[in-house]
């Protein structure tokens, strides 16, 4: 430490008397002026300016002479000269009154030091002499006295160490302290300063009463060392430094448990506080941490939260926090991170805080007392014995004096101590209540803060879950935290409290993303079955057999050169689906329709999997379908509700073609998701719900088609009758034909190509309702157009007999063409020729066009042998070659400038 000096030192002297002559020196050197010095004087703070500018002046006009200045200039440039002259003049005496002024007082303070120099001097002089004189007249000690003088200063040298000794101590123990202090050794400071602490009471409390007090070995250490009293004032405050920081470190859950214990018997000692005060301490600074550890945690989350409020939906998304705003916060991987090292902070804090409680204050084997106890005992004994291995303490618990003393700088000089000082221990007993924590006051202590920490991680638990939007992500954090509790060292009682705590929390996210994922299905199902309604002006695109067969999806261009394996998945992935899309004769606008419900079931069925495929997770499996599956069964049954109001509502359209065109699309949603679409088996309902929903949209799915026939037929037959049947054919009438093609376009539609059960059905029902139709509407009594009404009623009876009997009725053509017969005369006086032959024919060149009208498979043989390669398209018979060409359908006539068109032939 530095020490103020009590007298005048020779430094002072010295720098005194320089002043004084420096003092001197500028005194003379102001008086005594040169001619050079007038000429150049020394700069003036005040007139620097001006000096520097009459120097400059002067220096040009130093060397001028009068006569010849007259020589060579005007009178003018004379007068100025001499006005130049004068001011010049002017500012030096200026400038020399300004010098002296500021002079004056040194020249006083100068004096006045020379004359106290001189007193100082003599006096000196004076103190030498008596010193001197006083020397002179001693006389020679004898030699018995000579003897009993050493041995006296001996034991005077003696004291004086061992008093030194005890003020080293005092000098060194501040920097130590804070050494200590700054490396969190607060077991170690709390020893040095309670032994700083005896030696001041070693030196201040003196008795003179006592053989061995200073003031018996002759020194009064109050009076001639006040050094001691100050130095005891510079360390005692380091007695609230040390409580406060070891409380403060207390909150630091990384700590081993001999640091921790090292930290509450700080507090114990320094403090005197009973250790159940200091267990109680200890839970309350980590409970802080816990709670630190949320409102930071709380703030990172809430970033992109509007006004920073996490309130929850039954979704378990904030209110008002769009998509667009949650991916602003952190990308999915740094989120999920983020809520795994959070979670796995706190529930560090919480193993750690126990166990360490435990390893503290309980004993871990019958035969060997708790830590802390251990640590006080070893202070209580009064000499060191050699204790087994097993139950020595760690090195930073295990101290003495001496470990204090040997930390110290120049540890060696210690060894003056005495015995008493260099052996010191603090005060501790043992028997005393506060001395001891019993166990049922710690098993108590710990539940409640287990119990009021488990709460706490409830709450965040449930906050922090909802920043992950995936099962996957929400399955990993549960991994992680079990895993995390297998290797906890917690008892099995709080393992099982933290495991159901876990599977709760992840039981409710996994329910609410799944809920979310229903819910955003929803909502977009509802969004597009609302672009079907009358009021929307979205054209729903035709099915065409051969669009979807042979028109290709585009070939993704390749990607860039140097571009990773992830530049070619993507459009590989969109390419493969394309063309599954296609082969699954799925247009791009009923796909798009149909994502929307498949898209979600397949996630949900993907995260059921993983789920399922953990063994520890059968029980959380169970417990997630049984409250998801309510969310699933209404989903379902409002899917078909929602198809079935769309359908009753575009029945009662005006616009009966386009109401018709969104029917037929309906139609087609209905049998992709009930036959074809993996939507029902991912989405997870019973078989009840499913059986129920397949009832609901195979109804509605009739209802479409029966209306669809009508208006068909309606369509159909129309273009029959309102056809002039002019000459008669030797086959069906075009105008048939042209009413049997609507109808088999009609079909093509449909887009029940891959459904040939249905599409069979409904091809022969359309059938037969076109043949009762045209049955019940041919005019009676028109004989110009009966010999061509049995044509055509002979064509329908052949392609209605190609129909299996129990599927298509045909007694009313049967009965038209039989009421036909005997009132048709033939032209030309000419045989009734064969119209079953003519008609099967006809059938034959037709079956092509009218493939929907016609059963899968062939009920007819060839016409003829030998067709081996058409056989295998045309199987109701191969045309013969050398029959006259009739056309199907009625062609315009041919202009009479056609042939004189040159065409270019290649």
């Amino acid at each position: 430490m530095a020490r103020r000096p009590s007298t005048v030192s020779v430094a002072s002297f010295a720098s005194t008397k320089n002043h004084a002559e420096l003092s001197h020196s500028t005194l003379t050197s102001t008086f005594a002026l040169s001619p050079s010095a007038l000429k150049f004087p020394r700069s003036v703070p005040s007139t620097h300016s001006s000096s520097v500018q009459s120097t400059r002046v002067q220096d040009e006009t130093a060397n001028i002479d009068p006569d010849e200045l007259f020589a060579k200039c005007t009178i003018p440039e004379v007068r100025a000269k001499q006005v130049q002259l004068r001011s010049d003049a002017e500012a030096k005496q200026e400038e020399l009154r300004v010098m002296v002024g500021e002079r004056y007082r040194d020249l006083l303070q100068a004096s006045t030091s020379i004359i106290s120099m001189s007193k100082s001097a003599k006096r000196v002089q004076e103190a030498f002499q008596e010193t001197k004189d006083a020397i002179a007249s001693q006389q020679q000690p004898s030699r018995e006295n000579r003897t009993l003088n050493v041995g006296k200063e001996d034991s005077h040298l003696q004291t004086l160490q061992v008093l030194s000794a005890y003020i080293k101590l005092l000098l060194d123990a501040p920097e130590h302290l804070w050494w200590l202090i700054e490396r969190e050794k607060y077991f170690h400071a709390t020893w040095l300063f309670m032994l700083a602490r005896v030696v001041h009471r070693a030196l201040s409390h003196d008795d003179e009463q006592d053989e061995d007090s200073w003031l018996n070995q002759g020194v009064n250490v109050v009076e001639q060392f006040p050094l001691i009293q100050r130095q005891w004032e510079a360390i005692s405050h380091f007695r609230s430094q040390i409580v406060h920081r070891a409380t403060l470190s207390l909150r630091t859950h990384e700590k081993s448990p001999e640091d921790t214990c090292a930290t509450i018997l700080t507090l114990h000692i320094l403090e005197s506080r009973p250790l159940t005060d200091t267990l109680t301490t200890y839970l309350s600074q980590r409970m802080r941490t816990m709670h630190t550890l949320v409102s930071k945690n709380s703030i990172i989350m809430t970033t992109a939260i509007p006004n920073g409020v996490p309130t929850t939906q039954t979704n378990g998304h904030p209110p008002g926090a769009s998509k667009l705003a949650q991916s602003k916060r952190f990308p999915p991987n740094d989120r999920l991170q983020e809520v795994k090292s959070s979670l796995l902070i706190l529930v560090e804090v919480i193993s750690r805080t126990v166990n360490c409680a435990r390893n503290v204050f309980q004993s871990q084997r019958p035969t060997q007392p708790a830590l802390a106890i251990r640590v006080l005992e070893q202070m209580h004994t009064e000499s060191p014995t050699v204790s087994h291995p097993a139950t020595s303490l760690p090195d930073e618990l295990a101290l003495s004096t001496q470990t204090i003393l040997s930390g110290l700088p120049s540890s060696s000089y210690f060894t003056l101590l005495p015995a008493g000082i260099r052996s010191y221990k603090p005060y501790v007993e043992l028997s005393s209540a506060s001395s001891s924590v019993p166990e049922d006051f710690l098993e108590d202590k710990l539940r409640t803060w287990f119990d009021q920490s488990c709460s706490i991680l409830r709450d965040s638990l449930d906050r922090w879950l909802l920043e992950l939007d995936s099962v996957k992500s929400v399955w990993n954090v549960r991994s992680s935290l079990r895993k995390w509790l297998l290797a906890s060292g917690l008892v099995k009682a709080e393992q099982t409290a933290l495991d159901t705590l876990f599977e709760e929390a992840v039981r409710k996210r996994v329910t609410a993303i799944w809920t979310n994922t229903i819910h955003g299905a929803k909502e977009l199902f509802l969004k597009a079955l609302s672009s079907l309604t009358p009021s929307s002006e979205v054209v729903t695109e035709e099915f065409s057999p051969l669009n979807s067969i042979y028109t290709s999806p585009s070939v993704p261009p390749p990607p860039l050169t140097g571009s990773g394996p992830s530049a070619y998945e993507l459009p590989y992935q969109t390419y493969r689906a394309a063309l599954q899309s296609q082969l699954l004769g799925r247009t791009p606008h009923l796909q798009t329709f149909l994502n929307i419900l498949e898209k979600p079931a397949a996630s949900l069925q993907k995260d059921y999997a993983r789920i399922s495929l953990d063994q520890s997770s059968k029980r959380l499996a169970r417990n997630l379908v049984e409250a998801y599956l309510p969310e699933a069964k209404a989903f379902c049954s409002m899917i078909a509700d929602a198809l079935a109001s769309t359908t009753d509502e575009l029945m009662n359209q005006s616009d009966t073609a386009r109401a018709m065109e969104h029917m037929i699309f309906l139609s087609r949603v209905t049998v992709e998701i009930s036959l074809t679409s993996p939507f029902l088996n991912n989405i997870g309902c019973d078989e009840a719900v499913a059986l129920q929903f397949r009832d609901k949209t195979g109804l509605l799915f009739h209802r479409i088609i029966n209306r669809w026939k009508e208006h068909t037929i309606s369509s159909a037959i129309p273009v029959y009758d309102d056809a002039k049947l002019h000459l008669p054919f030797s086959g069906p009438s075009p105008a048939l034909m042209e009413s049997l093609y609507a109808l088999s376009t009609s079909l093509h539609s449909l887009g029940l190509t891959h459904h040939p059960s249905q599409l069979t059905t409904i091809a022969s029902s359309l059938l037969s309702l076109f043949i009762n139709t045209f049955t019940r509407d041919m005019p009676n009594g028109e004989t110009d157009r009966n010999e061509q009404i049995l044509h055509d009623a002979t064509f329908l009876r052949c392609l209605a007999s190609a129909w299996p009997s129990e599927a298509l009725e045909t007694s009313s053509l049967d009965t038209l063409v039989a009421a036909l017969q005997p009132e048709v005369q033939f032209s030309g006086g000419h045989a009734q020729p064969d119209l079953e032959q003519a008609a099967k024919e006809y059938l034959m060149r037709t079956q092509m066009l009218l493939s929907a009208l016609l059963p899968p498979s062939p009920s007819m043989q060839p016409a003829k042998e030998g067709a081996d390669k058409m056989s295998a398209l045309l199987t109701y018979g191969v045309p013969g070659a050398d029959t006259t060409f009739l056309s199907a359908v009625e062609l315009v006539k041919v202009s009479t400038r056609f042939p004189l068109l040159l065409v270019e032939t290649r």
